[in-house]
């Protein structure tokens, strides 16, 4: 069985031709972009659709009058940057997959404009962000309405594709699909009404169109906004526009403001599942961040949060003992996960509720140790810790503030939320949370931010100031992260934000989502609806087992229900009827699985919430012949046997696939299974199934 963590090929053969395009021919400026001819089973984008990509980015990059960003300055409309900016330098570097142009502009002495735009050539996409400081020694005129990008896509019966964020819309549950006909939609426009990027509404987009269509990812971590607009003029057209929500402001001298990342793919073929790979492809090679060259691994972690109300009954001496009880009972874990209700509440007052945030200093009457001993236990049997941080809230009221080791007040935006855009509190909440890690020898940062931050930043607003703060706080955060990522290039960083609210492709591009949601992990259906949706958009990701009200019933079902890239076990260890065996088996059988989670991913059932309908998927590696089936029978599917046909297989090589709950085999050759499929059958309600799929050589 192949088991491999390393950059994931996106085919299964590659033709030895590399093609040296150069755009050198009537261009004021040429680069030099190599595409790879691809070939065989798997998924990949055409020679002539690299080629018309390159054509494409090329032509901007040469022109940057036809970049397509908007925006109103000094009572003046404009797109993109003609002859009134002066071009002052540009830079081409190549990094890998990457090649980037960095050009610097100037406006009448008064704005510096920096255009950073990017293109994976053997990927289809590109980017860009653009920023604006005021370089005079006076106030700028008034710089607003900015688009990151203002564009159209014309072709026929054009459809836009997604999902809803964590929290998903109305009823829909977390992370619901969609699929909504531009033409009788006529206008759409998202925004996370809430501040949280991905929460409600997700900033990453399938628009098809015509005999293809782009997908489009908007990096922003608080209020974004993305306009559809359909329109008929002797075709069918889309036009798009997204940006910073809201925006209105002059600038400051040395004051400078951004963008939100734009970025796009795109594809031939109106095949959702062949697109999406497309896009699995460019996010993990192209956006995962690499620690030490690999991507990120699976993993499978323990913790207490339900056992001792997140950490606030926490110590160090039971962190250890319930550390010992998954250790002594065979049960791999790599990670030691340590939640909320740490720390003191102000000066050395121990919690009563983890919610009093705002001082950030380990409570070292139950961790005197400062978490060393947890971590040097851990590392003594190959666990390394998590420890959670939510450096920015601040919920302890300001009379109980502990002047000595909170939060200064001079670093707050207002009552509860530190200001990222002061750049004196980035360094000083680096500082006394990389003390914190270093003291204790901790692994893993992990990010929590459990606020709906719209109504701060807008309580900020004032004439000719509007979403600044906002702006200058979201540049400061991914700062912020940066300079945790020099000092600690061999730790991952977890997103969280209340669940899944703030995962844009920016933070993406730093950090992996361990905690998905904040929606009851008991529910296991809608955790596997939760799973067929976001594995299309996010490749890593993380799965508590249960919530706390049934953190003592683990089942095979439950175990299954749970996995994803990351396991994150909840039971309660002390439990006299606790199964271990149930819970050992499937950490064996996840452990033959997890690393697929990274190859090309296939839904094989319609989806779903609720507990009447099967369902199913399929991970594929076409470069080695392997990947997995798994698939559920909830508590009220009437039918015993599911029909399902494969995808990704090569059609002249004969596949086993093998039922790793009977060891029952059956055998075809990819052409049968991926037109007459099989018929999988579960006997019981509320039961599931796992089959390996084997080349056959």
């Amino acid at each position: 069985m192949g088991r491999r963590f390393l950059y994931y090929k996106i085919v299964a053969a590659i033709l030895p031709i590399t093609i040296f395009l150069s755009t050198v021919s009537c261009k004021r400026y040429s680069t030099d972009y190599y595409i790879t001819n691809q070939s065989g089973i798997g998924v990949y984008h055409s020679m002539d659709q690299k080629k018309e990509v390159i054509r494409k980015f090329d032509k901007i990059v040469n022109d940057l009058s036809l970049l397509p960003v908007s925006f109103r300055y000094d009572g003046k409309n404009y797109k993109g940057f003609g002859n009134q900016f002066d071009e002052i330098s540009r830079n081409t570097v190549q990094d890998g997959a990457k090649i980037t142009t960095s050009i610097c502009l100037e406006y009448r002495k008064e704005l510096q404009v920096d255009v950073i735009l990017a293109i994976y050539p053997d990927y289809s996409a590109y980017e860009w962000t653009v920023y604006f400081k005021n370089i005079s020694t006076d106030d700028s005129a008034l710089l607003e309405n900015i688009k990151c990008a203002d564009l159209s896509f014309t072709g026929e019966n054009p459809i836009l594709k997604g999902i809803y964020g964590d929290g998903g819309i109305d009823d829909s549950g977390p992370y619901a699909p969609y699929s909504m006909q531009m033409k009788s939609e006529k206008h759409i426009h998202m925004t996370p009404a809430t501040g949280r990027a991905t929460y409600h509404y997700f900033p990453y987009f399938n628009l098809e169109y015509g005999e293809g269509g782009t997908f489009i990812a908007i990096g922003w971590p608080i209020l974004w906004g993305a306009s559809f607009e359909y329109r008929e003029d002797g075709g069918e057209t889309v036009d798009f526009t997204a940006g910073q929500e809201s925006f209105s402001s002059y600038l400051k001298p040395g004051e400078q403001i951004r963008t939100p990342l734009a970025a796009f793919l795109e594809y031939e073929g109106r095949d959702e599942a062949r697109a999406m790979n497309l896009w699995r492809h460019w996010f993990i090679e192209c956006n995962m961040r690499k620690i030490g060259g690999k991507l990120f691994e699976p993993n499978l972690s323990g913790g207490t949060s339900w056992l001792y109300n997140e950490m606030v009954q926490a110590t160090d001496e039971n962190q250890i003992k319930a550390m010992k009880q998954y250790l002594r009972n065979d049960v791999p874990i790599t990670y030691w996960w340590m939640d909320a209700g740490w720390y003191f509440r102000t000066g050395e007052e121990s919690l009563k509720v983890w919610l009093d945030t705002g001082t950030w200093m380990p409570d070292t009457t139950r961790f005197p140790s400062k978490f060393k001993d947890i971590s040097d236990f851990g590392a003594e049997n190959g666990v390394k810790t998590l420890l959670w941080f939510e450096p920015e809230v601040v919920r302890l009221d300001w009379a109980d503030h502990d002047v000595t080791n909170g939060i200064p007040k001079e670093y707050m935006l207002d009552n509860n939320l530190a200001d990222f855009g002061n750049e004196d509190f980035v360094h000083w909440a680096v500082a006394r949370v990389s003390r914190i890690l270093e003291e204790g020898g901790i692994s893993l940062y992990r990010q929590d931010y459990g606020i709906n931050p719209a109504a701060n930043f807008n309580a900020l607003n004032t004439e000719k100031r509007v979403g600044i703060r906002e702006n200058l706080y979201a540049q400061g955060y991914y700062k912020y992260w940066d300079l945790l990522i020099e000092r600690f290039p061999d730790m991952m960083i977890d997103s969280c934000a209340a669940g899944g609210g703030r995962n844009d492709l920016e933070s993406m591009r730093r950090a992996v989502p361990l905690h998905k949601t904040d929606h009851d992990y008991s529910n296991q259906e809608d955790k596997q609806s939760m799973h067929q949706s976001l594995f299309m958009w996010l490749p890593y990701f993380g799965a508590c087992t249960t919530g706390p009200t049934t953190y003592t019933e683990a089942d095979v079902y439950t175990m299954r229900s749970s996995y994803a890239p990351w396991i994150a076990m909840t039971w309660q260890v002390y439990y006299g009827r606790l199964n271990w065996d149930a819970i050992r088996e499937s950490v064996q059988e996840w452990q033959k699985i997890n690393s697929y989670y990274y190859s090309d991913y296939y839904q094989l059932t319609e989806w779903s919430r609720g507990t009447s309908g099967w369902r199913g998927w399929e991970f594929f590696d076409p470069s080695v012949g392997e990947g997995f089936i798994q698939m559920f029978r909830p508590a009220d599917a009437v039918e015993a046997t599911k029909h399902i046909v494969l995808r990704g297989l090569d059609p002249d090589v004969e596949y086993r696939i093998v039922n790793q709950d009977t060891g029952a085999i059956q055998t075809g050759y990819g052409n049968v299974l991926l037109t007459e499929g099989l018929d999988v059958t579960i006997a019981e309600p509320r039961g599931s199934a796992v089959f390996l799929i084997e080349r056959i050589y």
